[in-house]
C-alpha cells in the first residue's frame, strides 16, 4: 500500500501542488530534528550530546560540502534560525527534483521530521537503517534506560520503518 500511495501522490496531487510541497519542506529546515542539539552540560543529557556528536556531526560535515553553508546547531525545543543560505540552497536542490522525487523527500521528512534526513537518504549518504537511527537517536536511549511499552515504541518503531523503507524503495525504483 505505501508504494500505490506514493505513487497516486506523484501522479494526481504532486503536479497541482509542487510549490506548496516546497514551501512546507523548507519550513522543516528550521525546526529539523537534527539540528536540536542536547546539552552537554548536564548530567541528564551529556551522553545524548555525546551520541549526537559522533552520529550527526559527519552528517552536517558531509552537509556542509555538499550545500556550502553549515546548519546551525540549538539546544532549545522552541527551534532556531537557519542561515538564508542553507534555505536557498535547499531549495535549489527541491527544485531541481521531479514529482516522483520529491513525493519521496517529502515522506521521508514527514516520517522522520527532518529535511536533512530526507536530503542525505536522497543523495545516498545515508541508507534506510542509518536514517532510522538517527531518528531514533534520543528515544531509543529512553527504551535503554526505562524498557520498551509495548503497544508503544514498537508500534513507533514498525511504523517509522515502514514509511521510511517505502519511501527509499520508491525512491531506488524512481530514480533507474
Amino acid at each position: 500500500m505505501p508504494l500505490m500511495r506514493l505513487s497516486c501522490t506523484a501522479l494526481d496531487r504532486a503536479p497541482l501542488i509542487r510549490e506548496k510541497t516546497i514551501e512546507n519542506l523548507l519550513r522543516h529546515i528550521h525546526t529539523d530534528l537534527v539540528f536540536c542539539r542536547a546539552p552537554e552540560d548536564s548530567d541528564l543529557t551529556s551522553h545524548v550530546h555525546d551520541l549526537q556528536v559522533e552520529y550527526m556531526d559527519p552528517l552536517f560535515d558531509w552537509m556542509e560540502a555538499e550545500l556550502g553553508v553549515r546548519p546551525v546547531l540549538y539546544t532549545s525545543i522552541f527551534a532556531g534560525k537557519q542561515p538564508q543560505e542553507l534555505v536557498n540552497a535547499m531549495e535549489r536542490f527541491l527544485k531541481k527534483t521531479d514529482n516522483w522525487e520529491l513525493t519521496a523527500i517529502d515522506a521521508v521528512t514527514a516520517a522522520a521530521n527532518s529535511i536533512t534526513i530526507a536530503f542525505a537518504v536522497f543523495r545516498g549518504r545515508l541508507d534506510v537503517e542509518e536514517a532510522i537511527k538517527l531518528v531514533r537517536l534520543e528515544e531509543d536511549l529512553q527504551v535503554e534506560k526505562w524498557g520498551l511499552v509495548e503497544g508503544g515504541h514498537d508500534v513507533d518503531m514498525a511504523d517509522l520503518r515502514v514509511h521510511i523503507s517505502s519511501a527509499v524503495a520508491f525512491l531506488g525504483l524512481v530514480k533507474y
